[in-house]
Formats: structure tokens, sequence, C-alpha cells
């Protein structure tokens, strides 16, 4: 059962994906958590040093993720730095000609320390194209919130098979990406029909 933990920036959670998978999240301003590729059976976490553990991502998070993931605050030995991760995102474009709600996006900087509001932020580089940005689109997240349940599927397609990337991309970008078969099922972040 998860515990109740108050978000403070800075602060580590042990993150529960599933009854033998447990990963570490740090809390930012803004509703932004960062995640590390470090995983553990049990969530037991002795000696726990991030400083050499890559980033997996950093992503805007929902409430429900401290509330239903998190089973217990740690110690954290690592100073707040912020990186890239949590500066450049992409805003996806609202789609008004029917279909998928969103289609595109604009490269947008909410600062170096992260405070800056992405909703009201100008555009770093406006209505990004796969193939003039193909890179910075592989690159950055999407401003989507994240809830529990999609994040766990992400978080755990990537512990079990290395894959590390945000399905929403295969409809924010068409033809991003031509492996959308093979990894069927998707993860939570698509509705039913289009996993």
């Amino acid at each position: 059962m998860a515990k109740r933990i108050t978000w403070k920036e800075g602060d580590l959670a042990s993150l529960k994906l599933r009854d033998d998978l447990y990963t570490v999240g740090q809390m930012f301003k803004n509703s932004v958590m960062r995640f590390y590729d470090v995983k553990s059976v049990d969530g037991v976490w002795t000696d726990l040093v991030l400083e050499n553990s890559m980033i997996l991502f950093s992503g805007y998070v929902g409430k429900v993720v401290t509330q239903r993931m998190a089973v217990e605050k740690l110690m954290s030995t690592t100073p707040l730095s912020l990186s890239d991760h949590e500066r450049y995102w992409l805003r996806p474009h609202v789609n008004f000609e029917g279909g998928f709600p969103f289609r595109g996006a604009d490269l947008i900087d909410t600062g170096k320390d992260c405070a800056a509001d992405y909703s009201l932020v100008p555009a770093l580089k406006a209505d990004l194209k796969l193939s003039k940005s193909r890179d910075v689109i592989e690159k950055c997240e999407l401003t989507n919130m994240w809830g529990d349940e999609d994040l766990s599927d992400r978080l755990c397609r990537h512990f079990d098979t290395g894959i590390n990337r945000d399905d929403l991309k295969f409809e924010v970008f068409p033809g991003l990406w031509t492996d959308r078969e093979s990894l069927r099922p998707l993860t939570r972040r698509l509705p039913a029909p289009l996993r």
C-alpha cells in the first residue's frame, strides 16, 4: 500500500511499479518528477547513489503518482540539480481537425529552474516537423501529464525490454517510429483502441 508522500522539491520516492519491480523518482518544481535507471525487486534501497545513474526521463505527473505508486520517501544523497530533461519540453498542439486530440508540438524552455508555466512560455521552435527535428522530438518529453498506470507501463517496459519512450508520440507525431505493431500492447498512455 502506498504511503502519503508530501511533495517537496528534491525529495526521492521509492515507486512500486509491480510486485517485483521498484524504481526511484525525484520530485522537482511544478509537478515534474525525474526517473532514474535504477531498479529493485523489493523496494529496499541501501547505499542508493544516483550521481552515476542515467536519467531515463522527466515528466509532469499527477498527484495520483505519489498517492498510488510511492511507497516510501528516501533520503537523498544526491544534490538537486536540474538538467535539460526538466528544461526543454514538447508542448503538443490541440488537433481541431478530428481524430486524435493532439497533433504536432512546439519546443519550449521552462527555464534553468523549471519554474516557467509551460502553457504560457513562447515557443523556442514552433510546429516541429519530423523531417527537420526528429532528434529533438525523440529526445524531449511531452508536457502531457502522466498518471500512475501509464507511467508504470512505461517504466516496466523500460526495465523489461530496454525501450524507453512515450507511446503518445505515435499519435502526436505520426511516422516517428515504425515498430508500433511489434510493441503491442502499447502503454496506457494511449486510449484502448490505439494500443
